[in-house]
């Protein structure tokens, strides 16, 4: 019974989707167009589905919306705070939408840009409710998740010892902590090459680092970066210093601390959802 009922599950979670977006189809095609090759893109919208609201994404351009029905009673197109009501205009618009309808059935033209976002509200012989179909583009810009690696400069990693009761500093030559890290970087997602803004976090097991600062897009998928982070190093303690006679009870956790410092970054991360060395 229970292999019966999981069954159904998985058969609903694959042809639901196919059954719910066929009430939209959103369709490219290529048109010899004065001798130059054009693209036409549509919308079509099947009112034999019933539906009461639903929406669906769409990509930017200029489309032709297509409403194949005799059952379209009525149509109101809302962008933004304006409506645009193509069925019911004047008398020559209204005309001429009857016209399109019986012969193809184009009911407007939509244009959509970045952020774009249009509302139908429909209605359908036979119904009282009215339906509503929302469709909208994304953004250009948008957070991407990369991982990679940061590079820390200028850390100072001296400590504080203790030789025969007396305090000595031991001076660190290494000037750069390498960092693996998580980044999300607000970036152009329609360009090849596109700056942006990014912060992120860093750990080595030891020790949490914070990122911000500006990066570089290449293809998508290969993010540059470069900034401020505020790294965690361990440090001389201050209430202590070289020369001063301490007790034997004194240890080297004693002298030292770890403490948040800023220092200048540079890293770089891919995302890993496609090829990282093909242009988008």
């Amino acid at each position: 019974m229970k292999t019966y009922f999981l069954l159904k599950i998985f058969a609903f979670a694959i042809f639901m989707p196919s059954i719910f977006f066929s009430q939209i189809k959103v369709e490219k095609a290529q048109e010899i167009v004065n001798g130059k090759i054009m693209t036409i893109k549509t919308i079509t919208i099947d009112l034999s589905a019933k539906v009461d609201s639903i929406e669906l994404p769409v990509e930017k351009g200029n489309y032709k919306l297509y409403i194949p029905s005799s059952d379209l009673k009525s149509l109101v197109i809302k962008k933004k705070a304006i409506e645009y009501e193509p069925l019911k205009t004047d008398k020559e618009k209204k005309d001429l939408a009857e016209n399109l309808l019986n012969d193809s059935d184009v009911v407007a033209e939509l244009t959509f840009k970045s952020n774009t976002q249009y509302i139908l509200y429909i209605g359908v012989t036979g119904e009282d409710n009215i339906r509503k179909y929302i469709l909208k583009s994304e953004s250009d810009w948008k957070w991407t998740t990369s991982f990679g690696g940061n590079a820390v400069f200028l850390t100072n990693r001296s400590r504080f010892t203790s030789v025969d009761n007396m305090v000595t500093q031991n001076r660190d030559g290494k000037m750069i902590d390498m960092m693996p890290s998580i980044m999300f970087t607000f970036m152009n997602n329609q360009r090849n090459f596109s700056p942006g803004f990014t912060g992120g976090l860093g750990f080595n097991f030891e020790e949490l680092s914070v990122f911000a600062g500006g990066a570089l897009g290449i293809g998508q998928n290969i993010v540059l970066s470069a900034g401020i982070a505020v790294h965690k190093q361990n440090r001389p303690n201050t209430d202590y210093s070289v020369g001063q006679i301490i007790d034997s009870s004194v240890t080297a956790d004693n002298l030292n601390k770890m403490q948040y410092r800023v220092n200048p970054f540079v890293g770089i991360s891919f995302r890993f959802d496609k090829n990282p060395f093909v242009a988008k």
